[in-house]
């Protein structure tokens, strides 16, 4: 995926103590490690934990919108080589109509038209990259969320939403005319 002024870093971890864990030649070792605030930042414990969890919450969103968009993506490769398979006109219906629905959706989720780095400058960034931009703003220095981060995000959540609900609808209804067709073929399922 081609993202415009978003970045997928994991946020930074607060000020607290953890537990490192590697695995070496299969022996686990473990240790503690104490992450301190910067002293010569005004930020406090406080903040920081708050920009922590802003980010984690957006961060698990942009993976809700890529994993939806790699989703869509897996089930219309399935489509095209069960219509490969067969020259069922009916078939072919199904899977036609279930992809134009998919497509749909994909690109309210990703701009699918990007190929290079450049295109998002052509084509308008959607909601996957939204959030990502979003999550780059959050993580960007150390300190509480600035007031407008909360409305955006919510905003996003709820565009993010539609897509999913339309998504889960789709999966429900068209994958499952489509699969009613494979199957009469003898065609494995489409999942």
């Amino acid at each position: 995926m081609i993202l415009w002024g978003g970045g997928v870093a994991d946020p930074a971890a607060p000020p607290g103590t953890y537990q490192v864990r590697m695995t070496v030649d299969g022996r686990a070792h473990t240790q503690p490690l104490v992450v301190k605030r910067h002293p010569l930042f005004t930020a406090t414990d406080a903040d920081l934990k708050e920009q922590f969890d802003l980010a984690i919450r957006i961060r698990d969103k942009v993976s809700e919108a890529n994993n939806a968009v790699v989703r869509i993506r897996d089930i219309k490769a399935q489509v095209a080589e069960r219509i490969q398979k067969s020259p069922d006109a009916r078939l072919k219906a199904a899977g036609d109509a279930l992809v134009s629905r998919l497509s749909a959706i994909e690109g309210a989720i990703y701009q699918v038209r990007n190929q290079s780095g450049q295109d998002p400058l052509n084509f308008p960034i959607r909601i996957n990259n939204r959030l990502a931009s979003l999550l780059t703003v959050v993580n960007r220095g150390d300190g509480k969320p600035v007031g407008n981060v909360i409305p955006i995000f919510d905003d996003l959540v709820r565009d993010l939403k539609v897509q999913t609900d339309r998504l889960a609808s789709v999966l429900s209804e068209d994958l499952e005319t489509f699969n009613v067709e494979a199957r009469r073929l003898g065609l494995e399922a489409a999942r």
